[in-house]
């Protein structure tokens, strides 16, 4: 009978707000959210300043990984210069990488 007793008090024991109990949980998910979007701001802004600094005579490597210089600045594209005589029209965005300054020298 005693056994019973337990048994019945401890179902009537309130368990506590299950808002409460998930509340860790969602804070942890809520900041992983937070530092996630954070970081691809970040990257962005620093992607979109990269861009902006192109200028006539700037070296890149394109998405598909042909290295070309730029030879004239538009509004929405470059034209590079990929070989001698060959120049071609490419889109702001699909600029990969800047050569650094130094690394154009040494070649």
């Amino acid at each position: 009978m005693s056994i019973l007793l337990f048994a019945a008090e401890a179902a009537t024991k309130p368990q506590g707000n299950a808002l409460i109990q998930m509340m860790p949980m969602i804070i942890i998910f809520g900041l992983m959210i937070f530092f996630m979007i954070w970081s691809q701001k970040k990257q962005a802004k620093k992607r979109q300043e990269m861009i902006n600094s192109i200028t006539s005579g700037t070296e890149i490597v394109t998405a598909g990984g042909i290295y070309a210089k730029i030879i004239e600045v538009k509004d929405q594209t470059f034209v590079v210069s990929i070989a001698d005589k060959v120049n071609v029209e490419i889109n702001r965005s699909g600029v990969s990488t800047v050569i650094p300054a130094t690394d154009q020298q040494s070649k």
